[in-house]
């Protein structure tokens, strides 16, 4: 389990010197504070930064909350220091995009749910006000920005989030958190997994309520989540926590045993191909040897990317060919006819996955090498020796295609002889 920094100070120059910032983020903390000072705005340093600097951890995203208009603040950021805006006037938010980093803006609101896990309305509020609409209580500490904070006691915590921090808890604000998000039940896991931090066991009753609730969200919400658990250290480590909480019983989805999840990700850490990104190899470790009917369901869910959606198509039949049909006794050009048609996302995806070592092999070859392998010869070589255009084109190609992939023949005068053979048959 992480624990604090030994006897952290709790000022806003302790954060913009520490260690655990980047030089572009300690440039940027400075340009923000000073734009606070200039337009005497209220704004905080809030969420994931302050809790990960408390741990002594590297912080990865810089969040702001201003009193009043976030997106005018953003604004006047970009308006002095470059960069580029893209603003969500709904959700009273903006994300600055500025040497290398994105900034998320934001009003200091409150968030009103008019149903189960629908998204929030939301309006203008206070600090203290946004800071308790926030899933845990760890990711509601703030830090007060301006000058005059730089050495003072900058910390906002009004819930308990420091204490928290130091014990090792994961605390939700009360018992409706997870019946009016239920994405927050993926985020308690992802916490939960890479900070080592045991859920407070009020906040482990209400995740229990907020189960039923899953099904309501969109397929959209849902695949976020998933993908920001697939792109963690350990990804195995979260889903275990998901698996043992019944979540995706709740979606009545089978999934493989978390021992073999945890074997398909360690894969992924030590191989993972060009070919596919981390999200689509993590739902590639759910779905490879699943069955149809995990797969329809994950399908039937997830709005899922034309390219990924194609890949996880390809790997059902490719994880049924039986390992027999690549043993080293069938010939390559046999092998790449089993494989030839399935896009190299799907055979990156089925050789991570796959445990037949000969059956790897192909797949590996056939992504690498088999379909990269082409005769010499076009449609004109074959009319110059003539030939009448038709189906015999085909047969002829793919058979000096055969030789080549068998190693019948060696260099284009081996394809020259073998061409004329089949010419005169």
């Amino acid at each position: 389990m992480l624990g604090l920094r030994e006897n952290p100070p709790h000022t806003l120059r302790a954060f913009v010197q520490s260690s655990c910032l980047s030089l572009e983020e300690h440039e940027v903390t400075q340009r923000i504070l000073r734009m606070a000072d200039a337009q005497n705005v209220k704004a905080v340093i809030v969420g994931g930064a302050v809790r990960d600097w408390l741990l002594g951890l590297p912080v990865t995203d810089i969040d702001i909350s201003v009193e009043g208009d976030g997106i005018e603040f953003a604004r006047a950021l970009v308006a002095a220091h470059g960069g580029k805006l893209i603003a969500h006037e709904k959700f009273q938010t903006a994300t600055w995009h500025v040497d290398g980093l994105d900034i998320d803006v934001t009003t200091a609101r409150t968030e009103t749910y008019d149903y189960p896990a629908v998204l929030p309305r939301v309006r203008s509020s206070t600090q203290i006000a946004d800071l308790s609409r926030r899933d845990f209580t760890i990711n509601a500490l703030a830090l007060q920005v301006g000058e005059h904070w730089l050495g003072r006691d900058a910390l906002l915590d009004p819930h308990g989030g420091l204490a928290d921090l130091e014990r090792g808890t994961l605390r939700a604000f009360h018992a409706q958190s997870f019946v009016d998000d239920p994405t927050r039940i993926f985020r308690a896991a992802r916490y939960a997994a890479r900070f080592g931090f045991a859920l407070e066991p009020d906040t482990r009753e209400w995740l229990r309520r907020g189960l039923p609730y899953l099904r309501d969200l969109s397929g959209e919400r849902v695949k976020y989540d998933m993908e920001l658990i697939f792109a963690e250290r350990e990804p195995e480590k979260a889903l275990a926590y998901l698996a043992g909480w019944d979540v995706f019983r709740s979606f009545s989805i089978p999934i493989p045993e978390m021992a073999q999840l945890a074997e398909r990700f360690e894969r992924v850490r030590q191989a993972l191909p060009a070919e596919v990104s981390a999200a689509q190899a993590g739902w590639g470790a759910f779905m490879y040897h699943a069955g149809q009917l995990a797969a329809s369901r994950w399908l039937g869910l997830i709005p899922f990317e034309v390219n990924t959606r194609d890949a996880l198509l390809d790997i059902g039949p490719i994880s049924t060919l039986s390992a027999a049909l690549f043993s080293a006794d069938v010939k390559p050009s046999a092998r790449h006819r089993l494989l030839e048609n399935f896009g190299a996302a799907g055979l990156a995806l089925a050789w991570l996955f796959e445990k037949q070592p000969a059956k790897r092999e192909s797949l590996w070859r056939e992504l690498r090498e088999w379909r990269a392998i082409h005769p010499r010869a076009t449609g004109d070589d074959l009319r110059a020796l003539g030939l009448p255009p038709g189906p015999s084109y085909a047969k002829i190609l793919r058979r000096l295609q055969d030789a080549w992939l068998d190693g019948e023949i060696q260099n284009d005068e081996d394809e020259r002889r073998l061409l004329a053979l089949s010419a005169e048959l």
